[in-house]
């Protein structure tokens, strides 16, 4: 009995058993509680993080230059500001006539589409007479259901409160954070574990940078894609669709669904043919595809490949938690909690399962040919050395 008791003590048994898992999911709710409500508070500070991993490669080039550190983050983000700037003042105007042209491109869009509309007219009618004969009305709409857009002027300060927070916290991230790891690491350099805990959380940092660098050099070359797209089949502003193409391809499947949708009002308003309307509406499909199914897994690989199910489930619940910024971190959460586990040493599971099912045929062909290629490579240096 006193054997039992003592390894009961050792193995950390105090928790209950069946007390575990009950525990765990009111953990998991009340972060998720947290999350929710504290969000103008703890979102900026993810954001930032999310944009300092993306331009922490930058400042590293700097660094290696001999430029110090804090001159380094500063010219970053003056070089960020003068390329948004430009971006800005490249698409303000077109994107300006397209807001203003709103009520001509909705009865445009209402004349092309009036075959479809009388159809959806005669199926309410029909649902209508249902409605009548099962004794229910249809609800009608509610007179404030169409808010106005004063709701956004109202909410504008706060938003630009919150953007001018996201700089200067990128800002300071970029130039203060290396100093407080290293400084963390000085104060704990006797113990194993805060070694090994910063070892890991810098693979992890390089392993998100790497991902985000990637992503954002293909979305920049899909915009371009779709820039020329756009111009080849006559669309006006073809410089604003590839912007928006390649903002929107940031958040996974749903952001190159939009853009589809989005360029095909476009060539509908543009062309009265049905040719080219398909004929862009096939061209971004196929360009998406591409870039989904062959350019991101040659240019990523397995290990910061991500299921699609997991995906669309974390879109869902970050888009809940936090609205557009959560549909914009919701994959590079998903690859730091991937990246998390495999550091870990019963993370393996976690990682296997946030992963997917089976590598694509693409993917295994290339890592064929890395293997063939480090392969030549050694037989090459033998044989140099040989021959000396």
């Amino acid at each position: 009995m006193p054997e039992h008791d003592s390894r009961r003590d050792t193995d950390g048994a105090h928790t209950p058993s069946h007390l575990r898992v009950p525990l765990t999911v009111l953990a998991t709710l009340a972060v998720f509680a947290v999350l929710y409500f504290a969000s103008p508070l703890i979102m900026p500070v993810v954001l930032a993080l999310f944009f300092a991993v993306v331009l922490s490669p930058a400042v590293e080039a700097f660094q290696r230059c001999r430029v110090p550190n804090l001159l380094a983050a500063g010219l970053v983000m003056l070089l960020l500001v003068g390329a948004l700037a430009l971006l800005v003042d490249a698409t303000f105007e077109p994107a300006q006539e397209w807001v203003e042209r709103v009520p001509r491109i909705l009865s445009d869009l209402d004349r092309k589409v009036r075959p479809l509309r009388r159809m959806a007219v005669q199926i309410d009618e029909v649902a209508i007479q249902a409605g009548r004969v099962t004794g229910s009305e249809p609800s009608a709409p509610e007179p404030g259901a169409m808010a106005p857009v004063r709701g956004l002027l109202w909410r504008t300060p706060a938003l630009l409160v919150t953007m001018a927070g996201v700089f200067f916290l990128t800002f300071f991230f970029l130039s203060s954070g290396p100093q407080l790891l290293g400084k963390f690491a000085d104060s704990r350099r006797r113990t194993a574990s805060a070694r090994h805990l910063l070892t890991a959380a810098e693979h992890v940092r390089r392993q998100l940078a790497r991902y985000l660098v990637t992503i954002a050099i293909i979305n920049v070359g899909l915009g371009v894609a779709t820039a020329a797209l756009a111009w080849a089949f006559g669309l006006p502003s073809p410089l604003l669709w590839g912007v928006l193409a390649g903002v929107l391809n940031f958040v996974p499947y749903a952001g190159s669904a939009t853009t589809l949708v989005i360029l095909t009002v476009v060539a509908i308003l543009t062309h009265d043919n049905l040719s080219p309307i398909l004929g862009i509406a096939a061209g971004f499909l196929s360009l998406a595809t591409i870039e989904g199914q062959v350019i991101q897994p040659l240019a990523l690989g397995r290990r910061l490949a991500l299921s699609p199910l997991i995906v669309f489930l974390g879109l869902w619940l970050w888009g809940w938690l936090w609205g557009v910024p959560g549909l914009l971190l919701a994959t590079p959460i998903l690859i730091t909690v991937k990246a998390v586990s495999r550091e870990i040493k019963k993370g393996g599971a976690l990682a296997q399962f946030l992963g997917p099912a089976r590598a694509p045929a693409i993917m295994a062909r290339a890592r064929e040919w890395r293997r063939l290629r480090r392969k030549s490579r050694r037989v090459a240096s033998q044989n140099a050395r040989a021959a000396e």
